[in-house]
């Protein structure tokens, strides 16, 4: 008995040997498998993600959180606007407000932010 088939995954005529075959290959039947799962994952995030329209919006309330008085140095370089490297050069100079707490190196924000436009003349 010859069954003729079309391949489901990549559309080739072959002769099936059981009545339940749908893929040409063992590669065609893999392809097809990992095509499948992929597409049940997107359909999957895609479901979870949907909002649920019954429940009206409610705006996420942030928690109070006070300005922080003491950051560290990725945090300073980001607030004066220059880049690390420019505040380890800066903090050569003995002058420069900084609080050493074990290894950490803290600086007060206030008050490094008055040195530096004191001393530069720099309107931060």
């Amino acid at each position: 008995m010859e069954l003729r088939r079309v391949c489901h995954h990549c559309g080739i005529h072959f002769i099936a040997k059981k009545t339940g075959t749908k893929f040409c290959s063992l590669k065609c039947g893999q392809k097809n498998y990992k095509l499948r799962e992929r597409i049940n994952k997107i359909n999957a995030s895609k479901a979870s993600s949907k909002p649920e329209l019954s429940q009206p919006y409610k705006p996420i309330e942030k928690p109070y959180a006070p300005e922080i008085e003491f950051i560290n140095i990725k945090m300073l370089a980001l607030v004066i606007g220059v880049s690390e490297r420019t505040l380890f050069r800066l903090i050569k100079d003995n002058d420069l407000p900084r609080l050493k707490i074990g290894r950490r190196l803290l600086f007060h924000r206030k008050t490094v932010i008055d040195y530096i436009s004191n001393k530069y003349g720099l309107l931060l």
